[in-house]
């Protein structure tokens, strides 16, 4: 059975160094990339089972990819030190969590979003 696959869209190096290391332990395969235009390249090519959203990147605001995640119904967390208020509708689809966080809370977003049986059978059941 295949792993679920995050994807972590995040210019800061050592954040994405530190988030991968968590999400790998708990159990998914990671992708990560730095830009919008990158991130969105990504998605074209593969379906991720959650992202985590920086909300200003490399070439600027993710907007365009947190609404191409909103249309393809994919669960994201959006992660940043940026209020998202009149940064796009898109956003408010996201579980905003502020920079910085513990990794241990985006690990358990992730796994709780996650859209694969394996992750949703080992969740506690409420």
């Amino acid at each position: 059975m295949r792993k679920p696959l995050a994807l972590i869209v995040e210019d800061e190096p050592m954040i994405v160094v530190d988030i991968e290391a968590s999400l790998k332990q708990a159990g998914f395969a990671v992708a990560s990339e730095p830009s919008c235009v990158r991130a969105r390249q990504i998605l074209a090519l593969v379906e991720p089972d959650v992202v985590i959203l920086d909300v200003l990147l490399q070439d600027g605001v993710s907007s365009s990819v947190a609404e191409e995640l909103v249309a393809r119904n994919i669960p994201f967390v959006v992660y940043s030190a940026t209020d998202i208020e009149d940064r796009g509708e898109a956003f408010k689809a996201g579980t905003f969590v502020e920079k910085p966080a513990d990794d241990s809370v985006l690990v358990a977003l992730a796994s709780s979003m996650a859209r694969h049986p394996r992750l949703a059978n080992t969740l506690p059941s409420g």
